[in-house]
């Protein structure tokens, strides 16, 4: 389980930094999900899929208001093809950052946001939109 970590700690952190936006608050998601993992014990089939659930669960609870220093640090942090995720408001964001980039269904955002499933569609939609806007306005 160690070398599987080792190998995808630097992803971790960057989905925790992308649904936070703050690089504080994603390591203390990153570490507080770690608390929970077991190094001793021979890694399951699907052991990786549960710990990134478990940091993408606690960086979404994680709510807080972002001061453009935080976004400056976070963006410092991330690939540069990421950058213009981070110019997404904080719900679009994250509804991006779980469908497009995660993979997760609509029903699944839904669930992890206490939200309905319209909004997680509608906050989608808008946060395609805000990174349109980004990417154009960086070019």
């Amino acid at each position: 389980m160690t070398q599987i970590l080792k190998a995808n700690l630097d992803s971790l952190f960057q989905t925790a930094l992308l649904l936070t936006a703050e690089p504080e608050t994603a390591e203390e998601s990153l570490a507080s999900s770690l608390d929970g993992v077991d190094l001793s014990v021979l890694p399951q089939e699907n052991s990786f899929a549960i710990l990134k659930e478990a940091i993408v669960l606690r960086s979404v609870q994680s709510a807080r208001l972002l001061s453009p220093s935080d976004t400056a640090n976070a963006r410092s942090m991330l690939q540069p093809g990421l950058w213009p995720v981070l110019q997404i408001d904080r719900q679009p964001r994250v509804c991006f950052v779980l469908r497009m980039l995660l993979g997760y269904a609509t029903s699944s955002c839904a669930q992890m946001l206490a939200i309905e499933e319209q909004l997680v569609k509608a906050a989608l939609q808008n946060g395609i939109l805000q990174l349109q806007h980004a990417m154009t306005a960086n070019d």
